[in-house]
């Protein structure tokens, strides 16, 4: 199959089913989240799913929290967009200024999200694990962000781009751990076994992992082995195969019900 030995073909389906898989969860927070805030105030941020959501007379939390779910709206619907080589290349204005958004709201997040993870109580479920995971994400992304900025205004391209698809991979770490999570626990029901503490480490592995994949794919490209690009084919077929799964599952069984008790509530 040429989407086994073709690095090109294999990576743009790779894209092409992030990006649908991105955007279906961005529709869910601008639904669900989005819609909710705006139309109800902070206080429809709490939740069975969100048991830290709201936090009466906690102003600062609850006003970084609301931020926390409206602002990634554009920054999952724009991220994709950045990486297409068409819009860099012939649409270099609106790729300038994308960017010049995309990067504070990302700053904003990474830090909103390590303020929430340890100002706030700790919920019912969960350990100290995922709140380092957290931490770590927010450093990196931060780090990530700091250096796509850096190289971009040295006008150096190649450098700013790798930079710019590190910062992407983290920067969806937590849209890769709800599809992550849901694919390993079909897995695991599907032949019989249980891995205790998984969510401890998908934490971390989450984001990690794309992390390694997207260095491996730089190395490649640099090298440009046959060998290498075709065993980086395999690897992100079964990578693209996984993640359908997980987009399938987490739309069925967490955004679309969600979605539609908002929208048969209105």
């Amino acid at each position: 199959m040429i989407f086994f030995s073709n690095l090109k073909y294999s990576t743009t389906i790779w894209f092409i089913v992030m990006l649908v898989g991105q955007w279906i969860f961005a529709a869910y927070v601008a639904i669900y989240h989005g819609y909710k805030i705006l139309a109800s105030g902070m206080g429809s941020m709490g939740g069975k799913h969100m048991p830290n959501g709201y936090i009466d007379g906690d102003f600062t939390g609850n006003v970084i929290l609301a931020s926390h779910l409206i602002i990634p709206i554009f920054v999952i619907v724009a991220g994709p967009l950045q990486l297409i080589p068409k819009i860099q290349r012939d649409y270099r204005r609106f790729h300038k200024w994308i960017g010049r958004i995309y990067l504070p709201l990302i700053f904003i997040l990474s830090l909103g999200g390590v303020y929430l993870t340890w100002s706030r109580p700790r919920p019912s479920f969960g350990s100290i694990y995922q709140d380092i995971a957290i931490t770590i994400e927010g450093i990196l992304i931060v780090f990530f962000a700091i250096q796509t900025l850096r190289f971009a205004l040295q006008r150096k391209i190649k450098p700013h781009r790798q930079w710019a698809l590190r910062l992407f991979i983290v920067a969806s770490g937590v849209w890769f751990l709800r599809i992550g999570y849901r694919t390993w626990f079909f897995i695991e029901d599907l032949f019989g076994f249980q891995v205790d503490n998984f969510f401890d480490y998908w934490s971390f592995a989450s984001y990690l992992i794309p992390l390694a994949i997207l260095e491996f794919y730089l190395q490649v490209k640099k090298g440009k082995n046959h060998k290498s690009e075709k065993r980086l084919s395999i690897l992100l077929f079964a990578v693209t195969l996984y993640m359908m799964i997980g987009i399938f599952l987490a739309a069925k069984g967490m955004w679309l019900p969600r979605v539609l008790s908002v929208v048969n509530t209105e």
